[in-house]
C-alpha cells in the first residue's frame, strides 16, 4: 500500500534511484544525479524554503515525489505551482503520481488555491491530460543584444538592489507578466549562491512596481526575470529595462529571457527580441 508523507531529508537516499531513472536528461550538474549529496541540494536553501514537499514511500522506500507552492497574481489571486513530480520508473504506470498530485491539490485547495500550473515537456503531457490538466498557452524565449535595449529614464521610479538577503521577502512572492514561478526561482538561486546575480525592486512613491532578478550565464550572456505589480502596469519597460542593463557591469553581449507567450506585447514596445516558443507545455487545472 502506497502511503503519501511529507518528505523528509533521508528520503533523498532513495530517491536518488528514482532521479536516475527520471532525470537521466536533466543534467543540471556535469554527470547528473550521482550522490545523494546532489538530491539533498535540490531540497534546501532559499530555492526550496516554501515549497511543500510529499512524498510517495511503499514497504518502507520512498517511490515518487511532487514539490509545489504557492505564488499571488495580481490579477487571479493565489495559484497553485507544482514545479516537478518525479516517480520510479517502475511505478510509472501505477496510480502513485496521481496520487501525489492529488495529495498536492489537497494541500493548495486547502490555502484557498483556485488554480494550479505545471511545466511539462511533450513526452508527459499524456499524464497531465489524464489527470484532467490542459495546455494554456506557450512558453517565449526571448534573446536580444544589450546594446539594442534602450534606456528608459525617470526620476520618479527608485531601483533599490537588494543585498545580504538570507531569504526572498514575502513582497516578492508573485507573478503577473513572469512565468508563474520564473522570478522566485531564479532570485533563490543568487540567494543560495548558486549563480552569481542581482535582485531588485523598484519602487515609486514608496510602493512596489516591479521586481527584477538576473544572473550572469556565461562569459557573453545573462539570464533575467522582470515583473510588476498592478501598481506597475504602466512602468513595465521601465522595470525590464533597467533589470536587463543591469547586466551591463559583466560585460556580457546579450540577455535573455523566459516568458509566457501572451506578455509578448509587454516586451515589444520596450525592443525588438528574438523569440522561439519553448518545447515545454504550461498546463493548468481548477481545482
Amino acid at each position: 500500500m502506497v502511503k503519501i508523507r511529507q518528505g523528509m531529508m533521508k528520503d533523498c537516499t532513495d530517491l536518488l534511484e528514482v532521479y536516475q531513472g527520471t532525470r537521466w536528461f536533466y543534467r543540471i550538474r556535469e554527470g547528473g544525479y550521482t550522490t545523494v549529496e546532489h538530491v539533498k541540494d535540490e531540497h534546501r536553501g532559499a530555492a526550496f524554503e516554501r515549497w511543500g514537499w510529499l512524498v510517495a514511500e511503499e514497504k518502507g522506500r520512498v517511490i515518487g515525489e511532487i514539490v509545489f507552492r504557492i505564488e499571488k497574481n495580481p490579477i487571479s489571486g493565489k495559484i497553485g505551482i507544482i514545479r516537478n513530480l518525479d516517480v520510479d520508473v517502475r511505478n510509472q504506470k501505477t496510480t502513485v503520481g496521481t496520487q501525489l498530485t492529488q495529495a498536492a491539490e489537497k494541500v493548495m485547495k486547502s490555502k484557498n488555491v483556485a488554480r494550479v500550473i505545471a511545466t511539462t515537456p511533450p513526452a508527459s503531457y499524456n499524464y497531465w491530460m489524464k489527470v484532467k490538466y490542459f495546455a494554456r498557452g506557450s512558453i517565449a524565449k526571448l534573446k536580444s543584444p544589450l546594446g539594442k535595449i534602450p534606456t528608459r529614464k525617470t526620476t520618479k521610479i527608485k531601483t533599490n538592489q537588494l543585498k545580504d538577503l538570507r531569504k526572498l521577502p514575502a513582497s516578492l512572492k508573485f507573478s503577473h507578466i513572469a512565468y508563474p514561478g520564473a522570478f522566485a526561482e531564479l532570485a533563490a538561486d543568487i540567494i543560495d549562491g548558486r549563480f552569481v546575480g542581482k535582485i531588485f525592486e523598484f519602487q515609486q512613491d514608496d510602493k512596489l512596481i516591479g521586481i527584477g532578478a538576473i544572473t550572469k550565464k556565461d562569459s557573453k550572456s545573462a539570464v533575467f526575470v522582470a515583473d510588476i505589480t498592478k501598481r506597475g502596469i504602466g512602468s513595465s519597460d521601465i522595470v525590464i529595462s533597467r533589470t536587463a542593463l543591469s547586466a551591463s557591469s559583466w560585460k556580457v553581449k546579450s540577455v535573455e529571457t523566459m516568458i509566457p507567450k501572451d506578455q509578448l506585447e509587454v516586451y515589444s514596445t520596450l525592443s525588438k527580441w528574438s523569440s522561439e516558443l519553448s518545447t515545454d507545455i504550461p498546463v493548468t487545472r481548477l481545482i
